[in-house]
């Protein structure tokens, strides 16, 4: 990442939670509901408060019970910025500017109550936001941008990479993975054991929050479908039970005409994910197929759906004991 492109909007950010933090109560709904206009529109926000809500799923409903009458307060900070998350979300959904006065516990009169909103809610999620700019080890904006990079710039080198020795081709391009995130300054190491076989990657392992991250080639036409997915995603997601990490990612490099299509429960994120036992997974799929024609005059796909349901089928036991093929992947 560059300084830069961080230091700008940072800038943007602090700006914006400075009008937030003046705005009387006839203000703050309108300028709350324009702050997440602006956050949307930055995928590196976006991608820190996504990661924070999928290592901590039952803020959502923690968020719930607060509107039902019960204010919540988180245990960490991580907890107060999630619930800050939900909370400022919902609230900015609606019209009722005065409904944060039932949200905060001992209420006065409205523009202290609103002071108090913002210091319970906004100020753990500014806090959160602001300090993991710089994290190194919030890697989905990172990943996006190497979607980009493969998508728009590479995809014809990529491609040919993997063509040209398709028994090794998903080393190949697993190892412009680890080329990328080593320029954008993240360190790793490559292949550590852990009890389920080898992660293809483990950032800084001597960290308490570990980089969990795989990679699959999706090629229907060589074998490499919707079961390979699948068997990616159980041993990803025992590598997370593991290294007791809450996140991890699967690249999904697509070779082939034929598009994976994910029918999850959070269809409407930006970057499909499944959450199972308080762990996340994120599916990035990076299609490197040298289309012949241009995206608009191309037909229809066809389309490989791959079910939540399915998914989760694969922790069953007797999934538990297949190996997966291809690469160092080993499911036990």
């Amino acid at each position: 990442m560059e300084a830069n492109y961080l230091q700008n909007v940072r800038y943007k950010l602090q700006k914006r939670i400075r009008r937030l933090k003046a705005a009387d109560s006839n203000q703050f709904l309108h300028i709350l509901k324009q702050f997440w206009v602006f956050f949307d529109s930055y995928p590196i926000l976006r991608g820190i408060t996504e990661q924070l809500c999928a290592a901590l799923p039952e803020s959502a409903d923690w968020a719930n019970q607060t509107f039902q009458g019960h204010p919540m307060i988180g245990s960490t900070e991580e907890e107060s910025a999630a619930i800050g998350y939900w909370v400022l979300r919902t609230f900015a959904s609606q019209d009722d500017s005065a409904a944060f006065f039932n949200l905060v516990p001992f209420r006065t009169g409205l523009g202290e109550t609103l002071e108090k909103f913002k210091d319970q809610y906004l100020e753990p999620l500014y806090d959160y936001v602001d300090e993991h700019l710089d994290d190194r080890n919030y890697v989905l904006f990172a990943l996006i941008r190497y979607k980009r990079l493969c998508e728009w710039f590479e995809r014809n080198r990529l491609y040919q990479l993997w063509h040209d020795d398709t028994q090794r081709g998903e080393k190949r391009l697993v190892a412009d993975l680890y080329k990328y995130f080593f320029e954008q300054g993240i360190e790793f190491q490559i292949e550590p054991w852990s009890a389920s076989g080898e992660a293809d990657m483990v950032a800084i392992q001597k960290s308490d929050h570990p980089l969990i991250a795989d990679a699959k080639i999706f090629n229907p036409e060589r074998g490499k479908a919707k079961a390979y997915l699948i068997q990616g995603f159980h041993q990803l997601y025992k590598y997370t039970c593991d290294y007791n990490q809450t996140v991890g990612y699967l690249v999904i490099f697509n070779t082939s005409e034929k598009q994976p299509r994910f029918v999850l429960q959070n269809a409407a994120e930006p970057v499909p994910r499944v959450v199972i036992n308080n762990k996340a997974i994120f599916f990035v799929e990076v299609d490197i197929y040298p289309h012949p024609e241009p995206a608009s005059q191309r037909k229809p796909p066809e389309v490989v759906e791959i079910k939540e349901e399915d998914i989760l089928a694969a922790l069953t036991p007797a999934s538990s004991a297949e190996a997966v093929v291809g690469g160092a992947d080993i499911v036990v």
